[in-house]
């Protein structure tokens, strides 16, 4: 480490949880799904970045290490980014009419 940090774990815990609750409420907010699951990833990201700045000490690291974080960030925005064109065609078809899912009775 290349500084000694005081952080208040607790506070960074609070702040965490808070975050949990305004997650599980933006269920019930009068949007749509899409706006709601798009806001719950952005709290997530916020949430997976505290967790790396405060508790796996990276606000104290030297820049290499810091550096070496874009790595793993990098191939997940592949990986997803590589999936999209299999999430749209499962959507829309084959054909590109969107599909309508029936059920049999």
């Amino acid at each position: 480490m290349a500084t000694e940090s005081h952080t208040n774990y607790t506070a960074v815990w609070a702040w965490l949880l808070v975050l949990l609750f305004i997650s599980v409420g933006a269920v019930y907010l009068p949007f749509s799904a899409a706006i709601t699951v798009a806001f719950i990833f952005l709290v997530a990201v916020v949430k997976a970045v505290m967790i790396a700045v405060y508790f796996m000490h990276l606000k104290d690291e030297t820049q290499l290490i810091r550096a070496l974080l874009w790595v793993p960030v990098a191939f997940f925005l592949i990986m997803t980014l590589a999936l999209v064109p299999d999430i749209v065609v499962d959507r829309l078809g084959a054909d590109g009419a969107a599909e309508t899912q029936t059920s049999a009775h």
